[in-house]
């Protein structure tokens, strides 16, 4: 199913106060994701979500409690309702591991970005709840949306066009042992994948003298693909065994990759193989197994 890209900008969670802590942390047991867009006025540079979090009342269905929420009038003034005030949500049914969502005829009338983002935050907001993988979205008899999941979503920090977006890079910083970000543009299509933009970004360098190059150059991508939220990655035209990396530098460079693909919704874990094969280690530090991202070596950020 072709993924369709809509936005998050995780950098403005700190004018949200409240939201903002909770967003950085794991939903509680008996808690839902709903989904909200951020209001105009807290915009920049295109059309933004933000995560809120809610607790239902543990007597009522966990679905209805949802749909009720994405209906509401958000507490906080830097977010409001995803759905226009004439689309209705007029019913959500659970199946065994699905929920099918009834909204009302104004729905068919929305299209483009603004229908992108009411299906994004109706299907994370439902996939939020235990044992929910997938949601449907009828008019009707009329099934208009079928069997969307949280993976059919691309997650951008800002979309510029509908083949462009500005995403987070990770470099090592050159005074230190951390990592540092700044912002690139990327290009994709059916072709070229936003993963393969991220790392064609990555391996061709850092724009800020603060950070520095994460590979040597001549590293190329062989192959990127995503599959059950892991990332496999094959480069080539690095030796993993060179000892003239420090184990600094191999944790930093490895992390570069994992964390900068793990800002993708979808992506919760990064393999990396060499010349198509597994390998024990890059550098001395282990990659044979699937990492997650790691924000404890990420120092100050540096935004272009």
């Amino acid at each position: 199913m072709k993924k369709r890209v809509i936005v998050l900008l995780a950098a403005l969670c700190v004018l949200i106060s409240g939201c903002a802590a909770e967003t950085a942390a794991s939903p509680a047991p008996e808690s839902i994701s709903v989904y909200r867009v951020l209001s105009p006025d807290y915009q920049t540079g295109g059309k933004l979500l933000q995560e809120d979090r809610v607790v239902p009342n543990t007597s009522g269905s966990q679905v209805a409690q949802a749909a009720a929420a994405l209906a509401e009038k958000p507490q906080s003034e830097h977010l409001q309702c995803p759905l226009p005030d004439d689309v209705m949500i007029l019913d959500a049914v659970r199946g065994e591991n699905s929920v099918t969502v009834y909204l009302n005829t104004e729905y068919l009338n929305v299209s483009g970005i603004e229908k992108t983002i009411i299906d994004a935050c109706i299907t994370l907001t439902m996939c939020s709840i235990s044992g929910i993988d997938f949601v449907s979205i009828c008019v009707g008899s009329e099934v208009v949306e079928d069997k969307l999941d949280s993976e059919d979503f691309l997650l951008f920090d800002n979309i510029i066009s509908s083949q462009k977006a500005q995403v987070r890079i990770y470099f090592p910083k050159s005074d230190e042992n951390a990592l540092g970000s700044e912002y690139h543009t990327i290009s994709f299509d059916d072709e070229n994948s936003p993963e393969r933009g991220i790392l064609y970004a990555l391996l061709g360098g850092p724009i800020s003298g603060s950070l520095k190059r994460a590979f040597p150059s001549g590293t190329i991508v062989l192959s990127v693909y995503t599959q059950d939220g892991v990332c496999t990655v094959s480069l080539s035209g690095i030796t993993p065994d060179d000892e003239t990396h420090t184990p600094e530098e191999a944790k930093l460079a490895v992390y570069s990759i994992v964390n900068s693909l793990t800002s993708l919704s979808g992506i919760k874990s990064v393999q990396i193989l060499i010349n198509g094969k597994q390998s024990p280690s890059l550098w001395g530090f282990g990659i044979y197994s699937p990492l997650s991202k790691n924000d404890s070596i990420i120092g100050s950020t540096v935004t272009q």
